[in-house]
């Protein structure tokens, strides 16, 4: 995946192969100074992205018990835009542009070798997660 090749020198990551044994886990999970979290990567054509109810489901799970998840999505092959789990519900729902803004982390633009990579490494080791009710 283009995070596992981009983000492999800030800290350890696994692709997560779990389809039929636990319904809604996300992609990957990291580590990155001695934070550990997990990633759901989705693609966006124009603003609509595909998340499942279980993984809704399992992402707000997670986040009520202080896990940290979050929502990558490449849009319109040339944005990444960095969420936490907690926009999974609006993106499934609405669509990318009616997630909250206090779920949005950034959003890059330009080719994916441009993008900044050190700087998604530091927001997902660092991210104060919010809860969000329902």
């Amino acid at each position: 995946s283009i995070f596992h090749a981009n983000l492999k020198q800030y800290g350890d990551w696994t692709a997560i192969e779990s389809g039929l044994t636990a319904g809604g886990v996300p992609d990957s999970n990291f580590c990155i100074a001695g934070a550990e979290g997990w990633v759901e990567y989705k693609l966006a054509r124009h603003w609509r992205v595909t998340v499942r109810t279980e993984q809704v489901g399992w992402a707000e799970r997670r986040l009520r018990h202080g896990g940290r998840v979050f929502l990558a999505v490449w849009r319109a092959e040339r944005e990444l835009w960095l969420l936490t789990g907690w926009a999974a519900r609006a993106a499934k729902v609405d669509g990318l542009n009616a997630v909250p803004k206090r779920t949005l982390i950034g959003v890059w633009e330009g080719e994916k070798e441009d993008w900044p990579w050190a700087r998604v490494a530091k927001s997902l080791s660092t991210h104060k997660f919010l809860v969000v009710p329902k």
